[in-house]
């Protein structure tokens, strides 16, 4: 069974595109498989570029120079409301947005700041991000000034990190945070739900990544459509199907 994978290699086509084809393989896992028992560690991390303490942000795994895996962690808060130890309020002090990256090696255990050069994003949290090939996918939040753009922003991590903004055609998912971004059947970025600053949302919006120029279309799913959510959780599979799970409604409840 071939597949298509997709990772960025260079600039193809006048319109500098970020995404470029590969060829790839992927085998379906076996329906005998053996659920395999999962076990707890904490890292012994190195060096002193940890991100510290912080909540809203995004940590995505993606090919580490060399062979391995890396975590990338990008923005989130650094402080929540209230004046306790704990907050005296529930939510993110917008002012504690951050923009910076981190980087775990996994195969190291070493943390690193990454210094990316390009047009990176805003300090933002309750964002989402995927991961396609070496790249890591940024879009939507909420940061100091409010709702953050729906620009698509790409960290290109493959030899000198570099941020890119994604031109998209046309209308797209809009301004919204709390939502889901996944990198569906190795070729389509798709948004779902989070809230738009006031209520939550529960439509989907697709970019094929092999199309250029690229194009945000929102889709018409038919079947047991779930109700609007934000703070939900979603895993890809490569066949195409997307796993959508929890997250909290209209009425404030999980």
């Amino acid at each position: 069974d071939r597949t298509r994978g997709w990772r960025r290699r260079r600039r193809v086509g006048g319109g500098g595109g970020v995404f470029e084809k590969v060829s790839g393989k992927a085998h379906a896992a076996s329906p005998t498989a053996t659920m395999l028992c999962a076990q707890f560690h904490t890292s012994s991390a190195k060096g002193n570029a940890d991100p510290g303490p912080r909540c809203g942000h995004t940590l995505t795994c993606v090919p580490a120079d060399g062979g391995g895996q890396r975590l990338i962690v990008f923005g989130g808060a650094t402080a929540l409301e209230g004046d306790g130890p704990n907050g005296g309020a529930s939510g993110i002090r917008l002012a504690g947005a951050t923009s910076d990256v981190h980087c775990f090696e996994v195969r190291s255990g070493n943390w690193s700041k990454v210094e990316a050069t390009g047009e990176g994003p805003s300090p933002r949290a309750a964002h989402s991000a995927a991961a396609v090939g070496n790249m890591v996918v940024v879009q939507g939040g909420i940061g100091p000034a409010g709702l953050a753009s729906e620009d698509l922003h790409v960290l290109d991590l493959q030899g000198t990190p570099r941020w890119h903004r994604v031109v998209v055609r046309g209308p797209g998912p809009g301004q919204r945070y709390a939502h889901v971004i996944s990198f569906v059947a190795q070729r389509f970025l798709v948004v779902h739900g989070g809230n738009d600053g006031n209520k939550p949302l529960g439509d989907s919006w697709c970019l094929d990544t092999t199309n250029k120029p690229y194009e945000w279309l929102k889709m018409s799913p038919t079947g047991d459509i779930p109700p609007p959510r934000m703070y939900a959780a979603a895993a890809p599979r490569a066949d195409g199907l997307l796993l959508l799970c929890g997250g909290r409604g209209a009425d404030s409840t999980p």
